[in-house]
Order: structure tokens, then sequence, then C-alpha cells
């Protein structure tokens, strides 16, 4: 009986750790956020694009990160020439 009780709580256990894993990898899916983009380089990335004809760029997806938050001149060199 205590075998049986073993077996039964080693399957449970089993099949509850399976339902947390849906099978795909993170290492190769299409899901995965890009990379985190500097947001002051991409801000002068998109002001020194003049064309007339250029895109929309989708930033819906985008995760931003703020390496010059701190940094009160981050945006100077844009202005003053």
């Amino acid at each position: 009986m205590k075998l049986t009780m073993k077996l039964a709580g080693t399957g449970l256990i089993t099949l509850a750790l399976a339902g947390c894993f849906d099978g795909s990898s993170s290492s190769g899916g299409g899901d995965r956020p890009d990379p985190a983009v500097d947001f002051s380089t991409f801000v002068k990335a998109e002001i020194a694009n003049t064309d007339d004809t250029r895109e929309a760029v989708q930033i819906n997806d985008k995760e931003f990160s703020f390496n010059d938050q701190n940094n009160e001149q981050a945006f100077d060199d844009l202005f003053i020439q």
C-alpha cells in the first residue's frame, strides 16, 4: 500500500511539474522581446535620419534603457552647433 501511495504521489508531482512547462524553448523563439535599446542613442539616430520617405519606427515592443537619466547634457550635442 505504501508503494502504491509513493508511486501515485510521484505521478502527481510529475504531472504538476509537466504543467509548468509548455515545451517551447526560450532560446530560439520569435516571442522574445528585443534587447534593451539605449534611449539616448535611439533618439539621436531618429533625429539624424532626415529622409522624407523614411518609415515609421515601431516602438511598442522595444524595451528602452535610460543610461543617461542623470546626465543633463545627454542631448546637448543635438542642439548646440
